[in-house]
């Protein structure tokens, strides 16, 4: 059975700038730190451990930021192209 997401295509330059755009809670920054630079040494249950909150809280923060991201992809879509389908299987 295949899963679509949606994949954001990381930069630093984008990166940093949806950073600044986006208002991200200190949360939010390290969650999304651990899943754009260090994706192969996280897991959503070790990031909770770590940063010390529920396994629920860091797929919120995840939902959060895939929503601040797609506000902002739909008011400035030169600067945040949109969100790349991708096929899981």
């Amino acid at each position: 059975m295949s899963k679509d997401t949606n994949k954001i295509h990381w930069t630093k330059p984008l990166y940093d700038s949806f950073v600044s755009d986006a208002i991200l809670t200190d949360l939010e920054k390290k969650v999304l730190y651990a899943r754009v630079w260090e994706k192969d040494k996280w897991t959503i249950t070790s990031m909770s451990l770590e940063f010390n909150v529920s396994r629920s809280t860091i797929n919120n923060c995840i939902a959060n930021i895939r929503r601040k991201y797609d506000y902002l992809s739909s008011l400035n879509p030169d600067k945040y192209p949109e969100r790349q389908k991708v096929n899981r299987n």
